[in-house]
């Protein structure tokens, strides 16, 4: 399988193993984590995941009114497709998840719902 190899090669295997010489900095970053979890702040992770369900939302709307994609939103994501292929990932395969995330995700309407109705505030 090449992705396992092209991961290995720049440097990231997942799921990682827990490195036993970094114990300590294994138990402050859980301890950081459920600080961040207690005070409802966002890893950056998370954050990278609600911008792409916005650009999913954005495009939704553009498609419901026959609207083309505004020149740099279509800028956005040819540099994410290029910072993936320099990444070492397949240039097609890369392009088809990318469009299948923005374009064909299964909890559109969801996200759309999200964003259209007031804000509740929910348990993490």
């Amino acid at each position: 399988m090449i992705i396992p190899v092209v991961m290995r090669e720049i440097g990231t295997i997942m799921p990682r193993q827990a490195d036993q010489s970094n114990e300590v900095g294994r138990r402050a970053t859980e301890r950081w984590r459920a600080g961040l979890r207690t005070a409802a702040v966002p890893e950056a992770c998370h954050v990278d995941t609600a911008i792409a369900a916005a650009v999913s939302i954005y495009l939704a709307r553009m498609q419901d009114f026959r609207e083309d994609v505004p020149s740099p939103l279509k800028r956005v994501i040819a540099d994410a497709l290029k910072i993936l292929a320099d990444r070492g990932y397949d240039a097609s395969g890369a392009t088809k998840k990318t469009m299948g995330r923005l374009l064909y995700r299964r909890d559109r309407a969801k996200l759309r719902n999200s964003v259209e109705t007031p804000a509740v505030r929910k348990s993490l």
